[in-house]
């Protein structure tokens, strides 16, 4: 928008401000008004104006202006708008249906068109002009009251109706009563005025009064002498009429003589209506007459009140013990009242657990108040006689049960306020859980046992939605589990770690039916955590057979639980047998059914089903066999409304309710998603060839692919001895990876070595700096991950060290010993020398060859066996990964690598690191003098040789490590230095 159209758009916007609203151009209003106008005018992005809709706006006025009678009026404004329309050539304007534009604006900003003063359009020498005045001063038109309005000549037909004989016409109007007065004058007496108010009216009056207004009074006189609750008002002074020959009845008046009390001080009133408001109380515990609350919503009794026959001392005593129970009510509903408060919207909410939870414990308080509602029926009725007694003795069965509830909500909900949603759920659910458990009585176990079943809804949904969807969805933040946020990709190994166990309450990890939950859901929710990152969740239930019902979890739960605790009905065990017959002859008729439906769906024929449709139930012909199974299903689900009445009416004893829950969570939980855990493993095996991996991960780090192995570590030695610049990353890779591709070509490529920034010739040194990396992606990374990585390298250096030392024995020539000259001519310390070194290399070669033929064969080959063995039957991911990592840690812990074999392994590395002494002086030149460096390899070898015999011996008999037999015998034998 150009600035010179914008400027001018900006001077005639102000003037129109000021034509509409008189603001002048300092005032703040104006300033308001232009700042938003020109906001709206600069970043609009309204549609083009609609001209249609304009005209019929027009129209629709005009016809509003005729149908009010104003016709000139109508006239007038069409010729000012067809006048306003030709007035100037608009398609010339820049600016589109600019007329339409400036009449949708008026039409806009007259709106309000009931409030406008049309009075103001006067006629002026025949024609209609408008009052357009330039007088600031604002008209204030007079707002019409249609209260009012409507009831205008309503008294003229009262004042004129007399009686029926007399004529409607009538205009005596003298005899007329002004009932507005007379009826001002009832209102404004007393309560016991009102009584005679109309027996003081004269017949006369009473003849002149409608039929209608005669009933209404006459009803609420009656309303006024015959409801009971005058008393209230009048509780001070009233006395209740006593009319009895005993004295006993008059004790509260002969008490209040005898101890000089003044009467007048407290008032008495009937056993009766006491009783009432103690109902009333258990219904609505609020501040009452007899009942009060005090400021610290306790309740108490009206100190200065008592019935005619008891002091107001024993009146006190008998009913204080009720507003226990009053206090008990009153904190339980306030705790739902908290938490559906609607100030809490804006802040914390309270887990939905709570809620549940909140919701069964109304049900037992509406069960009570429906009961309370019984008793004062039949007070009501007075067809017996009511006393504090006879009540106390109804309602104790009652209250105990408030009292049950209300020790259980004391110890089961804590401030959710204050602390965290999980923290709050999980111990409402684990206190429910031990109340159940450790009732002494089988209704405080039942009330127990609804309120754990109810609450448990939610976490049964959460475990629903997540395992069967893929969906985990914990709004309130209240389930055990947490989804770790710590933005990790799914192609990192973290992502099938992704869910963690909450911080718990101490609580919560004694109860069993909560450690269950964690064991089994985390382990399930991870693998279905797996498929959703593979996009393959659907898939899930393709693995199920087609007749399989998917029905939610919870119903399912309840379904078992009905099952589950009729095992221990007598009443339902005697109905099996009868129903056993019914049960079979509905299921073959639904079997008959459902070939039906099935034979004629595969026709795909609308006649055919057309013409059997008087033959078949309809509700059958609509859905298919999977919705009538389902519709079945729902028909026998329990439902957790009636949990409490079912649990009383089972056993007279209390259920194990700890075998029943855990006997329901592990079948529903372990049947339902079996053919997740097996859809993981088949895609882990087939799509992303697990096995093949595995098998790589043994055959390079373990060595158990020697033939292709020895190739790689034996110009591994030959460059770190003989090659300075051994110790580049790059060039080592290249000769792994060369090595490799031989067999597999096509994973060759994701192998590399890495060096750290040593420089030495000594092998022993090197490999200790050599690492192994093999890049595997998401989601064979989630069982080949760091931790393994780490322990594959260890045991891979540990094969390295044996490699070498046999290497090193065996490239020993016995030529280098003998020198240029023959044997004879050598004397014989020379030859008693090459005879020692040779003994003790043959010695070494014994001892290391027995450790590698323990380490290849005994351990390698026989724990792979065993792993592959495992591999087959694991039936899930996590069990793999268990199998997995329990066999790496075999290996790790029988190649002597765990710290309780630290000595053990520190000896075999002296033997092996002996093995490159024995090499430096194999040289006929070298022994000549050597005899003192030969007694100390030789007692070394001794000590070693010893040493490992005795340990490996201790660790067999004392550790129970019973793969250490066949290394012990080997060591046990008698050596030429031994």
């Amino acid at each position: 928008m150009g600035t010179k159209t914008l400027n001018d758009i900006h001077n005639d916007m102000k003037q129109l401000i000021t034509a509409i609203t008189s603001f002048e151009q300092n005032e703040e209003g104006f300033q308001i008004c232009e700042r938003f106008c020109m906001n709206s005018i600069k970043h609009h992005r309204f549609l083009s104006i609609n001209s249609n809709t304009t005209k019929e706006a027009i129209k629709a006025l005009i016809t509003k202006f005729s149908i009010h009678g104003k016709y000139d009026v109508a006239q007038k404004f069409e010729e000012l708008v067809n006048m306003f329309l030709s007035s100037f050539d608009f398609e010339q304007h820049p600016q589109y249906d600019l007329q339409w534009y400036l009449l949708t604006l008026l039409l806009e900003l007259s709106k309000d068109t009931n409030q406008c003063d049309l009075e103001s359009l006067k006629p002026t020498r025949g024609e209609c002009t408008f009052n357009a005045s330039g007088e600031k001063e604002i008209e204030t038109t007079e707002e019409i009251d249609w209260a009012q309005y409507l009831k205008e000549g309503q008294e003229a037909f009262f004042n004129g109706y007399k009686s029926d004989t007399e004529s409607e016409w009538s205009d005596n109007a003298e005899d007329v009563p002004d009932l507005s007065t007379n009826f001002q004058a009832c209102t404004n007496l007393t309560d016991t005025d009102k009584a005679i108010c109309i027996a003081t009216t004269t017949e006369k009056e009473i003849n002149t009064l409608s039929a209608a207004l005669n009933e209404e009074l006459k009803s609420r006189n009656w309303l006024l002498s015959n409801v009971q609750n005058t008393w209230w008002n009048e509780l001070d002074w009233w006395k209740y009429p006593v009319k009895s020959q005993f004295c006993d009845a008059y004790l509260c008046e002969i008490w209040q003589k005898a101890t000089e009390t003044d009467c007048s001080n407290c008032g008495t009133l009937g056993e009766y209506l006491v009783c009432r408001e103690l109902l009333w109380m258990f219904y609505v515990p609020t501040h009452m007459v007899v009942f009060q609350q005090n400021e610290d919503k306790d309740f108490c009794i009206r100190p200065d009140i008592s019935v005619p026959s008891l002091t107001a001392v024993a009146f006190n005593s008998i009913l204080l013990p009720f507003c226990e129970y009053f206090s008990m009510i009153h904190e339980i509903e306030q705790f739902g009242v908290e938490i559906y408060s609607k100030e809490n919207s804006l802040y914390k909410k309270p887990p939905l657990t709570y809620e549940a939870y909140n919701a069964a414990l109304r049900q037992h308080l509406m069960k009570f108040k429906n009961e309370i509602i019984d008793i004062e029926k039949n007070l009501m009725k007075q067809d017996e006689t009511f006393t504090f007694l006879s009540l106390s003795t109804l309602l104790k069965t009652h209250l105990y049960n408030i009292k049950i509830l209300y020790e259980v909500h004391q110890r089961a909900v804590s401030d959710w306020k204050i602390h965290p949603n999980w923290m709050c759920a999980s111990k409402l659910l684990s206190s429910l859980y031990f109340e159940m458990q450790k009732s002494h009585n089988r209704k405080r176990s039942n009330i127990c046992a609804s309120l754990y079943l109810s609450s448990l809804n939610v976490y049964l949904n959460i475990i629903d939605t997540w395992l069967s969807e893929g969906r985990f969805e914990d709004w309130r933040g209240e389930f055990i589990i947490v989804r770790c946020l710590n933005g990790t990709t799914s192609e990192n190994n973290e992502q099938y770690k992704a869910f963690s166990l909450r911080s718990l309450d101490s609580i919560c990890m004694e109860d069993p039916i909560m450690q269950f939950l964690i064991k089994k859901v985390q382990r399930m929710g991870q693998s279905i955590e797996l498929l959703v990152s593979l996009d393959r969740i659907t898939d899930i239930w393709k693995i199920n057979t087609v007749n399989e019902i998917k029905m939610p979890l919870n119903d399912e739960f309840y379904c078992k639980l009905k099952i589950e605790i009729a095992k221990y009905s007598m009443h339902e065990l005697k109905e099996g047998s009868c129903q056993e017959n019914a049960e079979t002859s509905d299921k073959y008729d639904d079997d008959v059914e459902r070939a039906i439906i099935q034979q004629l769906t595969e026709f795909n024929n609308p006649f055919l089903l057309k013409a059997l449709e008087d033959y078949i139930p309809p509700e059958l012909l609509k859905t298919d066999v999977t919705d009538v199974c389902c519709s079945k299903v729902k028909r026998t689900e329990i439902c957790s409304n009636n949990l409490f009445e079912r649990l009383e009416k089972v056993s007279d004893y209390i259920l194990p309710f700890r075998k029943i829950l855990e006997s329901i969570l592990a079948e529903i939980l372990v049947s339902r998603y079996n053919s997740a855990s097996k859809l993981v493993k088949n895609i882990m095996s087939e799509e992303y060839k697990m096995e093949s991996h595995l098998t790589l991960m043994r055959s390079v780090y373990m060595m158990e692919a020697g033939h292709i192995m020895s190739k790689f570590y034996q110009k591994l030695f030959q460059e770190i001895e003989c090659n300075q610049m051994w110790n580049n990353s790059y060039y080592l890779s290249c000769i792994l990876e060369e090595t490799l591709s031989q067999k597999w070509s096509d994973l060759s490529s994701r192998w590399s070595v890495s060096v750290c920034s040593t420089y030495t010739n000594q092998v022993l040194v090197a490999v200790d700096d050599i690492t192994l990396h093999y890049a595997i992606g998401w989601p064979i990374n989630i069982i080949l991950n760091k931790e393994t990585l780490i322990k594959y390298n260890e045991i891979f250096r540990f094969q390295l060290r044996l490699k070498w030392a046999l290497w090193t024995l065996n490239n020993l020539r016995f030529c280098d010993l003998e020198g240029s000259k023959s044997m004879c001519n050598k004397n014989k310390l020379e030859q008693f020398h090459i005879r020692r070194i040779e003994s003790l290399r043959f010695c070494l070669l014994h001892a290391i060859t027995s450790i590698h033929t323990y380490l290849s064969g005994q351990v390698l080959q026989n724990l792979s066996l065993v792993f592959e063995k495992s591999l087959t039957q694991a039936e899930c991911l996590d069990t793999i990964v268990s199998v997995h990592n329990e066999y790496l840690q075999k290996v790790y812990e029988h190649c002597l690598l765990t710290p309780e074999y630290d000595d053990l392994m520190a000896t075999v590395n002296n033997l092996i690191e002996m093995c490159s002494h024995v090499r430096a002086r194999w040289n006929y030149k070298k022994l000549m003098f050597a005899s003192e460096e030969l007694d100390l390899l030789e007692s070394s070898y001794t000590k070693y040789h010893t040493y490992l015999a005795l340990a490996l011996h201790n660790a067999v008999q004392n550790k129970d490590a019973n793969y250490l037999t066949g290394l012990s015998s080997a060591f046990n034998c008698s050596m030429s230095y031994v």
